[in-house]
């Protein structure tokens, strides 16, 4: 793929940000495979957050600071979030800026969907969100993302050892 064709792809919007059915199918998938919920993060869900804490082996309090808002993977940057609006309601008035704040919208780049930042999944990884500030580096220097997903996902419970395989093959198939 020439470099101008690979510029103008990852300039593009994600399709689930103007495509609601597309979201919709990506958000459901997440639920189904990865736990994406809860369901209103306003009310408390004993049992959701009680399951997040068996899965990650800690308390309840500690799992619900787990949230998407502050996962690596949760895209905020002015251009995702542009994206994000411009496909809010495309046939009628409304106010996507407000819509996205209230929400505090972001775009799932593991899963591809547009994600709520109270919510959390199954494959949260520490450091978020993503924006335009620049990030700063450990001693360690700069790590490939999806390695380091793939990795924790691996250390993860044994239903998510499977995933993590299924994971590292398509990304493998990509590179094809």
């Amino acid at each position: 793929m020439s470099e101008q064709r690979m510029a103008g792809k990852a300039l593009a919007c994600p399709k689930a940000t103007k495509d609601v059915h597309e979201n919709t199918k990506n958000r459901d998938w997440t639920i189904r495979e990865f736990g994406y919920g809860p369901i209103n993060p306003d009310t408390p869900d004993e049992k959701f957050w009680g399951d997040k804490a068996d899965l990650w082996d800690t308390d309840i309090e500690t799992a619900k600071t787990a949230r998407c808002g502050n996962c690596a993977a949760f895209d905020q940057t002015a251009r995702v979030m542009l994206c994000i609006q411009n496909g809010i309601n495309v046939q009628g008035p409304t106010d996507p800026e407000r819509i996205t704040s209230a929400a505090n919208l972001g775009y799932c780049q593991l899963f591809h969907f547009k994600c709520a930042g109270a919510r959390t999944c199954d494959a949260w990884v520490h450091g978020g969100p993503i924006t335009d500030k620049p990030q700063s580096r450990d001693a360690s220097g700069e790590t490939n993302e999806m390695r380091e997903i793939i990795g924790q996902l691996h250390d993860a419970s044994n239903k998510h050892k499977n995933q993590a395989v299924r994971l590292t093959s398509l990304m493998e198939g990509m590179r094809q």
